[in-house]
């Protein structure tokens, strides 16, 4: 990985409170007489801009891309139940802004991408009350459908590493999400063409949905990185670890129509709105020996089983010390989100596959994949 952006932006520390920053410098040893000794002053005011404008905005994105991927956790489709269905289903989101630019008298930082993301993964139990209770067809609670969902999975390291194909990542990925939606069919379906072609009437719901997701991932690079400030090159090594917890709830309405093809297939139309609330938060940290290239000619490497203890001679040649950072923030969101559905549920007997998409606003989209079975 290059490092050859801002020296500023990769050793210094930051700890980020109640919309607060400070910073500190961390190095130890003979090259930190290489840096200014006005480093850390000016660095408060760069981070600063660097925390308000940037991270904190990509924290808030990947905030509202949740929300948007808890609302699609319900896998609803036409939002009727026979008698009782089981099945999986996968959620996902991503949110798009436009991408950030960063600069003050000391340092420009490249445009950076402001981009959100979010996947949820659940486990379906939808129930017909009426078929529950063992009521006749008559019954208006014939009408109802009661969805659940809920999971509780983890991502172990070896997992993380073949999904990735890189054994330089080490971590775990834990995600846990529940919640429900009560559905009642308003009005009712109405057949044509000796119900070839149907109307799907109107279906309405509303739901609660909550997911937590924690992320720890240290990436071991195989040796040192390339960074470059005012002049000074060199190389550093360490490992780079990232932390990120997030937690959102979501409140939802929404309508539900469509067309219903040859008994199979049932086109979805629909919209809704939610009402939601989160806070996350992440850290990134890294810390390892520096060395300052005396010599151009011989750039070195600092192969990863020698960044602990390197040789004596090679120190002696080039000044060197140890370089750290922490960067941290911390975000909370309370946002409503208008939202449009489109979709496609196929009724293949006692099989029904469900698709759905999302539209959450300009590049804020949502899509969800679900298999049930139904009995």
């Amino acid at each position: 990985m290059k490092l050859k952006i801002v020296f500023l932006s990769i050793i210094l520390s930051v700890s980020i409170a109640q919309n607060e920053l400070s910073a500190q410098f961390t190095c130890e040893g003979s090259a930190c007489s290489f840096l200014p000794s006005s480093l850390t002053e000016t660095g408060n005011a760069s981070l600063k801009k660097f925390e308000t404008g940037y991270l904190n905005e990509v924290l808030k994105t990947n905030l509202e891309a949740g929300f948007l991927a808890n609302v699609g956790t319900g896998n609803i489709g036409t939002g009727t139940v026979r008698r009782i269905q089981v099945g999986v289903s996968a959620s996902a989101a991503g949110y798009k802004k436009d991408d950030i630019q960063i600069q003050d008298d000391l340092i420009k930082y490249p445009k950076l991408p402001n981009v959100g993301a979010a996947a949820i993964p659940s486990i379906h139990l939808d129930i017909n009350p009426s078929w529950l209770l063992g009521t006749d067809d008559g019954s208006f609670l014939r009408r109802f459908g009661i969805f659940l969902h809920g999971m509780n999975v983890a991502v172990t390291q070896n997992q993380l590493q073949s999904a990735s194909n890189n054994r330089n990542y080490e971590g775990r990925l834990t995600v846990r999400s529940y919640g429900g939606m009560l559905r009642y069919q308003l009005v009712e379906k109405e057949g044509f063409l000796m119900n070839l072609i149907t109307w799907n009437g109107l279906n309405i719901g509303v739901g609660h949905h909550v997911m937590e997701q924690n992320l720890s991932l240290s990436y071991l690079e195989g040796k040192a990185a390339q960074i470059e400030f005012q002049g000074v090159k060199g190389k550093w090594g360490g490992d780079t670890n990232f932390l990120f917890n997030t937690k959102v709830q979501t409140t939802n309405v929404d309508l539900r129509t469509g067309v219903g093809l040859f008994w199979v297939a049932n086109l979805i139309l629909g919209g809704g709105y939610s009402w939601n609330s989160g806070s996350n938060s992440a850290t990134l940290s890294r810390r390892g020996p520096f060395i300052v290239s005396a010599n151009d000619s011989l750039p070195l490497e600092i192969p990863r089983e020698y960044q602990a203890a390197l040789d004596k001679e090679l120190l002696a040649q080039n000044p060197n010390a140890t370089l750290g950072f922490r960067a941290s923030g911390e975000s909370h969101s309370k946002r409503g989100i208008g939202y449009g559905i489109v979709g496609l549920e196929l009724d293949l007997f006692m099989v029904k596959v469900i698709a759905e998409g999302l539209y959450g606003g300009k590049d804020l989209y949502s899509a969800n994949l679900g298999l049930k079975l139904s009995f």
